[in-house]
């Protein structure tokens, strides 16, 4: 929020006749953030919940383009710098890791709001108990969110969780510690939710616009987050109290796109990020990586996410030519889902399958409501392996979650499959490759290690 003073200007002459103190007048229109700590109204709640929404956005280009580049879902044709291929498409995790700010310092951005708008409501008597439940709920579920995008980059180098005081934050945690941290603080959520009555006392662009409807969005939050945490009885728990649909036929496709969503909008609003013209001539320009075309399944249907290009672009870090790209966006104010129905289906199919005793019955029958609504048979296996499972599984992720945040870079490292037998590293380091090495994690930032270091 950009943070305007106006003082007055009174001539030396005046402040010579007269013993008064001047004080500075803070513009209405633009106030301070002192003005919104203290007793703010519901306007500059609304205001801020408004600026949560926006800030919220800010992770899902680099996650898509940078986790994926790790993973070959994507490939940067970027001719602004050769980086992109050099440093994306490479081994290199050194400290300030190239372009690296959109899943470490932009979440944060927004975490702070979030601390922000839980302060202010705290703080204000504008409100009553359940419209404030209604706002920490929220804010606290964001938060949470926004914290998974650093940790899912650090990974095993583990993140700061406790970032409220802006020069004192707490220490950095491990992996284990984060993850847990997140999930508490989706629980304190939820609680709030709860205890937010039938409505909010503001509006959202992401859709899920009551406490209860957006309970249902904390709990896919959570059923992800347990995921990660390969705690499948609480990622299934999460499910039951989400908006999973497993009614989905491929008369109903629209249906796996149920969820929240990032609004864009024209200028001065920001653009849908992962929007290009068809076919235009260019230089810049995401990819998709050849192997996505490769490993279709003839009659999967998710093919249409392919657009194939009559201008083929080249890019000299990157020794392949970019014959397909995006078409799942028809304009650059097009809203993206950031969780949605079809990932909650393939979380049940992974817990279902992973659980301590697993149901493969439960994990086939979830899978093929994937499989059926894109034009593929059913999944069958007379003796199923856990292992074979998660295969097919991460399969079905790969192609209905493509380009969705780098879920594919995730899975692989979180299921031990980050490596050369599941990453086609032959279109970029020759047949067989000159390296199997991939990044599993982006090297910690030399501004954290010189912060502890020095205070």
């Amino acid at each position: 929020m950009k943070i305007k003073v106006i003082i007055l200007s009174i001539s030396l002459v005046i402040l010579t006749q007269t013993a008064c103190e001047i004080e500075p007048v803070v513009d209405p229109d633009n106030p301070t953030l002192a003005g919104v700590l203290t007793n703010a109204s519901k306007a500059q709640l609304r205001v801020l919940v408004t600026g949560l929404e926006a800030r919220s956005r800010g992770y899902f280009e680099n996650a898509t383009e940078m986790f994926g580049s790790f993973a070959r879902e994507v490939a940067p044709f970027f001719a602004s710098d050769p980086r992109f291929g050099n440093d994306w498409y490479g081994t290199t995790t050194y400290p300030d890791f190239f372009a690296s700010n959109g899943t470490y310092l932009t979440p944060y951005l927004a975490v702070k709001q979030a601390n922000i708008l839980i302060q202010s409501v705290n703080n204000t008597s504008a409100v009553t108990a359940e419209e404030a439940a209604g706002y920490i709920g929220f804010a606290k579920t964001m938060k949470a969110y926004q914290l998974l995008w650093p940790l899912m980059q650090q990974y095993q180098n583990g993140i700061r969780i406790d970032v409220e005081q802006t020069l004192n934050p707490g220490p950095i945690v491990d992996y284990s510690t984060a993850l847990a941290a997140i999930r508490s603080l989706l629980d304190e959520a939820k609680t709030d939710l709860q205890a937010a009555g039938s409505s909010f006392d503001f509006n959202l662009t992401m859709g899920f616009s009551s406490p209860a409807e957006f309970l249902k969005v904390n709990r896919a939050i959570a059923a992800r987050a347990a995921l990660y945490a390969e705690d499948f009885t609480g990622a299934l728990t999460a499910l039951n109290e989400s908006f999973m649909d497993m009614a989905v036929t491929p008369g109903t496709r629209e249906k796996m796109y149920i969820g929240p969503v990032h609004v864009y909008g024209n200028s001065p609003d920001v653009e849908n990020p992962l929007f290009y013209i068809k076919d235009a001539p260019t230089n810049t320009i995401l990819i998709v990586h050849p192997s996505m075309i490769d490993d279709l399944l003839p009659g999967d249907e998710r093919a249409e996410k392919f657009f194939q290009r009559t201008n083929i672009v080249n890019y000299g870090p990157i020794p392949f030519p970019g014959e397909y790209q995006d078409n799942r966006w028809e304009t650059n104010s097009d809203p993206i889902p950031f969780i949605r129905n079809e990932e909650l289906i393939l979380i049940k199919a992974e817990a279902e399958a992973r659980k301590a005793s697993p149901d493969f019955a439960a994990a086939f029958a979830a899978i093929n409501v994937v499989r059926n609504t894109w034009g593929l048979a059913d999944y069958t296996d007379g003796t199923p392996t856990v292992d074979e499972t998660i295969e097919e599984i991460l399969f079905q992720r790969r192609y209905s979650l493509w380009a969705e945040a780098g879920h594919r870079w995730i899975d692989l490292r979180r299921t031990g499959r980050l490596d050369a037998a599941h990453v086609d590293l032959t279109y970029d380091r020759g047949d067989p490759p000159s390296s199997t090495e991939l990044i599993s994690q982006v090297a910690r930032r030399a501004s954290e290690t010189n912060w502890d270091e020095n205070n």
